[in-house]
């Protein structure tokens, strides 16, 4: 079994001072995805939807492919106060993994927001 076979959830938010936030939450036990947009003066807006266990596989797959559980702890840009911070919580048996930022990304982070939004079917920016 794979190390990403073990993930039970994930979760993450991006956003900053402008543009609000994006949150979203990845149930791979019960097969649920949750997504929630706001700030920029709007109402929160949240969507709840179930999943396929073929999408749970392509969504683990996509994770595995890009490296997900190896990248560095925090990644921070120290010279901008203001800006983007992003947040992902891998929950696995017995432990939690966590990876975040500032104004500074895995080389991988575009591809990680086009698997999460397409999980969800809404953006993640």
């Amino acid at each position: 079994m794979s190390q990403y076979e073990k993930i039970k959830k994930i979760e993450a938010s991006v956003g900053g001072y402008f543009g609000g936030f994006y949150q979203v939450e990845v149930d791979l036990e019960n097969n649920l995805v949750s997504w929630t947009h706001g700030g920029e003066g709007e109402l929160e807006e949240t969507v709840h939807r179930n999943i396929r266990l073929t999408t749970v596989k392509k969504f683990l797959e996509q994770l595995e492919t890009i490296n997900l559980l190896n990248w560095e702890a925090k990644f921070i840009d120290p010279g901008v106060l203001d800006g983007t911070q992003w947040h992902v919580e891998i929950v696995m048996d017995g432990h939690t993994i966590t990876k975040h930022g500032s104004n500074c990304y895995p080389e991988q982070w575009r591809e990680f927001r086009k698997t999460i939004s397409k999980i969800v079917r809404k953006p993640f920016r």
